[in-house]
């Protein structure tokens, strides 16, 4: 199965690796530490007959961090495969850490440009700044209107902290949010209140 993977790097300096439960029978995850919750969870879902592109979505910070974090990242996701064997592909796609709307606008274009027509993505937005999720999400509805993509999963690491050590860790699949921005298409109004009232009938479905 042709299978992109995206994946949010960090640019912070140390990124502990701890143990991602999950109560979510359709997001099974594997029993060991991991940096990146998207591996705990390929660890389980991969086969051998996989075809995995992954797109690395750094922001390039000052001080270099990010650089460590990617090589990190693939040997994690190297280590989850090791014994699965499936194929695996990585492309890197850098931008700048700067708000500037061409900013934006290249990271969406390199995405969109990377992801392969009528295959099913997995997504991990646990890291970055704010603007990614965002621009994920937007490029993972084009890829679902126009390119035959399949959106399967988007992985959030979810943390408590304590003494600035994560604690209470779990994966959450973000679907059901990236889903929202879709039911609010659908609606077709010019009265507020008959709006309000729809998007509440949609949303208790």
């Amino acid at each position: 199965m042709k299978k992109t993977i995206i994946c949010s790097i960090p640019m912070k300096e140390n990124v502990d690796p701890v143990l991602y439960t999950s109560d979510d029978k359709f997001l099974p995850v594997a029993d060991k530490k991991v940096r990146y919750p998207i591996c705990a969870f390929l660890e389980k879902n991969m086969k051998p007959e996989d075809e995995l592109k992954v797109l690395i979505l750094v922001k390039k910070d000052r001080y270099g961090h990010y650089s460590r974090n990617t090589e990190l990242f693939k040997q994690e996701l190297e280590e989850a495969n090791s014994e699965i064997g499936a194929a695996v592909k990585y492309t890197v796609i850098d931008t700048d850490f700067d708000e500037a709307r061409s900013v934006h606008e290249r990271l969406m274009g390199r995405i969109v440009d990377g992801l392969s027509t009528g295959s099913h993505i997995f997504a991990d937005i646990t890291y970055g700044p704010k603007d990614l999720p965002i621009v994920i999400f937007t490029a993972l509805n084009f890829a679902e209107k126009f390119l035959e993509c399949t959106v399967d999963s988007i992985v959030y690491g979810q943390a408590s902290f304590v003494d600035g050590k994560a604690v209470d860790t779990k994966i959450c699949d973000m679907v059901p949010l990236y889903c929202l921005g879709s039911i609010t298409n659908t609606i077709r109004c010019t009265e507020p209140e008959k709006a309000r009232s729809m998007l509440k009938s949609l949303l208790s479905l």
